[in-house]
């Protein structure tokens, strides 16, 4: 395959349909949309390889401008005359000029170079990421349904997505253990057999979390809490992971095996949490071995990503043994997905098909949304 010839970054704004709100701020709303960063990346040939990162600042430290920088300063140049298909040596020399500190560097922003590479990869040999990967274990991937805010709205919300066949529903909680369990209750009164996946996002802390442990203990239909305390309080999930009756999944607290490895070590985990922003492919191969390897289910989650990072992540989640429906919730949220070939239908999305990704990219549709930041 011919070298890269060109490296290029598009910071693009894209609006939120509903907003989305977790326990450390919005994730995006109407009138306040989603940042997301586009990487193109071209070879000599003229085939084009596209990624997706979706920094968000109340979920974790890169922002749009960090991984703008970071895509052109310092991954741009490494790029630009390499051969694509060299993915593992890329990585290698990435992590050489970004050296990660503790366990990751920069990995928002190298998620997109893994994905743009492996579109390379796909296209050049008329292979879906799917199969690059070792072939997907199921045809159609399931999707649960996002439930975030307070009130009777997202109840009413969260009936209609039953109805309209979701089995499995995440639900941002707050860090108020008395609203919280009202909210968990009224949802598991009103879904039935459905799954509750409740996320924290770092909300609780050792005073807070055993009141809401004990106020949601004989609801029947909690598969998990998701991430109660905050991501370095190995201990503080620990005590939870023993004291509770509800398995704990750890997701800010794993960008990498390394990390898992000390989880694990710790007691700290019962299931893991993949995203493909956090991890990238490569890192979320290595945390499910590593899982594997201990007996710790899967859940697979997303970070309202438009359809370049959702196809990668379907692609991705359909290889490997998922607990539960995959939470990759951009389609439930967002305007536009920026891509066709994306074949959807209420609670299911089908693995794409066509080499790479599979999708295609409305560039002029990217143009229109772009967002340059102030760097």
């Amino acid at each position: 395959m011919s070298k890269i010839a060109s490296v290029e970054v598009f910071p693009i704004e894209i609006p939120f349909k509903t907003p989305f709100l977790l326990s450390r701020g919005f994730v995006g709303a109407p009138g306040k949309p989603g940042q997301h960063v586009y990487l193109k990346v071209t070879t000599r040939d003229g085939q084009v390889g596209w990624g997706e990162s979706r920094p968000m600042p109340t979920w974790s430290y890169e922002t749009m401008e960090t991984v703008v920088s970071t895509l052109r300063n310092h991954i741009a140049p490494i790029l630009e005359g390499e051969d694509p298909l060299s993915i593992g040596r890329i990585r290698r020399e990435i992590d050489t000029a970004i050296t990660p500190s503790i366990s990751a560097s920069q990995p928002f922003a190298i998620s997109s170079v893994e994905q743009a590479l492996y579109d390379l990869l796909g296209k050049e040999t008329g292979t879906p990421l799917h199969l690059l990967l070792g072939g997907s274990l199921t045809d159609e991937m399931e999707l649960a349904y996002m439930v975030s805010g307070h009130g009777d709205k997202p109840i009413e919300e969260a009936a209609e997505a039953r109805k309209r066949g979701y089995t499995c529903f995440k639900v941002k909680i707050s860090g108020d253990p008395d609203r919280d369990a009202s909210t968990l209750t009224r949802l598991s009164q009103t879904l039935g057999d459905a799954k509750i996946w409740a996320d924290a996002n770092q909300a609780y802390n050792g005073a807070t979390l055993p009141r809401l442990l004990e106020s949601i203990s004989g609801l029947p239909n909690i598969f998990c809490v998701e991430q109660p305390v905050p991501t370095y309080d190995y201990p503080g999930l620990s005590r939870a992971a023993s004291r509770s009756r509800f398995p704990i999944a750890v997701d800010e607290s794993v960008f990498t095996h390394y990390d898992l490895l000390r989880a694990l070590n710790s007691g700290a985990a019962d299931l893991v949490v993949l995203k493909l922003a956090k991890s990238g492919i490569l890192n979320n191969i290595r945390i499910a071995a590593l899982a594997d390897a201990a007996g710790i289910p899967l859940l697979g989650s997303g970070m309202t990503e438009s359809g370049i990072g959702f196809a990668a992540s379907i692609h991705l989640f359909s290889t490997l043994p998922m607990a539960l429906p995959v939470d990759t919730n951009g389609p439930q949220f967002l305007s536009h997905l920026l891509v066709d070939g994306l074949e959807i239908e209420n609670a299911r999305v089908r693995v794409p098909g066509g080499p790479g990704l599979g999708v295609e990219v409305d560039e002029d549709r990217v143009q229109e949304l772009r967002a340059e930041p102030s760097i």
